[in-house]
């Protein structure tokens, strides 16, 4: 992309055949330039579409989130039953003074009953059920799509500050040659201390910077290690050196359309709010009487019960066994006027929430959109840059280093000059990474906010 290394091949023959006394310092200057522009690639880089991968695997949180997916679908089946029979045994007027339940109660009854929800209460329960799966699967959608977008800005961040350790290193290395270097030279009364001690400066201050850097580094592996469920204290991770810039070509109004129709935060709110209509459903079938159909078998081991007033057709002087049975059926009243507030007032409340999420779900869409129109001026912006940095800033200041250089060469300035142009022109190589990095996290805010992946060509 850039000229540099033509350009600093022709001043280090210039170099080579104008000045002969200070060879040496400026044949490393010269490799100084063309070392920060070939940094070369970390083989054991890994992509951001293999991480992305590995995160959608081992990510725990997103491992949660489907078990609870699981989880919901199993209480559908749960839900789509009916109410559990009831059986009963007992023992009627046992004489207190005998154990024998059997035959000295005064009956042994069998009893079985069975509610029946009538009116389609079970399906419309199940219905409130299966609107939940769908709620739980919004939650898992909302979680990927935040996790995706999280992982790409940590890595890009990763990428930045891996490309300006790369330079900070490179930084360091060739100013100790040429520290070396303007020693001899300062030995034989070539240069006065002050260059030395600026050298020297220089070295301490880049040193200071790449500590900062490698603890930025670590922490940043740290984040990427949480988000991809790997070991936190692996630091085995590294971006890649390279970064295509791709071509984003979608309009303001397409990704407002897909956001509206996709983002799973705002499929969520609908989801809630099928949900709630469901359980209005729900509980206005609660107002219609539920069945209750029960049986008894009845054993009197001594007979039929004599009392004073038993006719004396049903006297059974042998105390033979007597077996009867019952049934019977009932119904609850839920829309009695002492009972029918507990299913209206809920309806208020459930139609209330439905209003209240509906608001919400509005308001976060606004949001949302207000958000995009930022990640959109900021992918333009960062454009502009990448652009400006790449086509003006840096080949001008390639020009001013080579000039400085040649003033150099013919003691028309100083060291010090020479090395606050390298230094201004690092200061806009790093601009011109920033650029690239913020361009990246703004399609990852972008495809964020719209809740999926976009097709973006390179």
């Amino acid at each position: 992309m850039y000229n540099g290394e033509w350009k600093m091949y022709k001043v280090e023959l210039k170099v080579k055949r104008d000045c002969s006394r200070y060879n040496s310092v400026i044949s490393l200057c010269t490799l100084w330039l063309i070392l920060l522009f070939f940094v070369p690639m970390n083989l054991s880089a890994q992509s951001i579409d293999s991480l992305i991968t590995e995160a959608l695997i081992n990510n725990p949180q997103l491992k949660a989130l489907n078990y609870k997916i699981k989880a919901s679908e199993f209480k559908v089946e749960s839900t789509d039953t009916y109410p559990s029979p009831l059986i009963g045994i007992e023992f009627s007027q046992v004489p207190i003074d005998n154990l024998n339940v059997w035959d000295k109660a005064v009956s042994n009854n069998l009893s079985i009953s069975q509610m029946f929800p009538l009116g389609g209460k079970v399906s419309a329960m199940t219905d409130v059920a299966k609107k939940n799966v769908r709620i739980e699967q919004n939650n898992f959608e909302v979680y990927k799509t935040s996790l995706i977008a999280e992982l790409k800005m940590s890595y890009f961040s990763l990428w930045f500050i891996d490309r300006k350790i790369d330079l900070q290193k490179k930084n360091i290395e060739l100013l100790k040659k040429l520290l070396n270097s303007i020693t001899v030279l300062y030995q034989v009364n070539r240069i006065n201390q002050a260059d030395l001690l600026t050298i020297k400066s220089e070295v301490s201050s880049h040193e200071v910077q790449l500590i900062i850097l490698e603890n930025q580094r670590e922490s940043e592996v740290y984040k990427l290690n949480k988000l991809l469920g790997r070991e936190l204290s692996s630091k085995d991770l590294f971006a890649v050196h390279k970064i295509s810039i791709p071509k984003f070509e979608y309009s303001e109004a397409e990704l407002s359309k897909i956001l509206s129709q996709q983002n799973p935060s705002l499929n969520k709110m609908q989801s809630m709010i099928e949900m709630n209509e469901s359980e209005v459903r729900a509980n206005n079938k609660e107002l219609i009487p539920d069945l209750m159909l029960s049986g008894m078998i009845m054993r009197m081991p001594r007979g039929m019960l004599l009392t004073s007033k038993t006719p004396p057709a049903m006297i059974n002087g042998y105390g033979n066994i007597e077996i009867m049975y019952g049934v019977m059926a009932s119904i609850n009243l839920p829309f009695a006027p002492w009972s029918a507030r507990k299913y209206t007032a809920k309806e208020e409340e459930l139609l209330a929430g439905i209003k209240g999420i509906e608001h919400e779900k509005s308001d976060m869409e606004r949001e949302m959109i207000s958000n995009l129109k930022s990640a959109l001026v900021k992918l333009k912006t960062s454009d502009e840059l990448i652009n400006l940095y790449s086509k003006n800033v840096v080949p001008s200041y390639e020009l001013a280093v080579e000039a400085q250089t040649s003033a150099y060469q013919n003691n028309q300035t100083t060291i010090n000059s020479v090395i606050d142009s390298y230094r201004m022109l690092l200061m806009q190589e790093m601009n011109y990474f920033m650029a690239q990095a913020d361009y990246q996290m703004a399609i990852a805010e972008i495809e964020m906010m719209v809740g999926k992946e976009l097709r973006i060509e390179d």
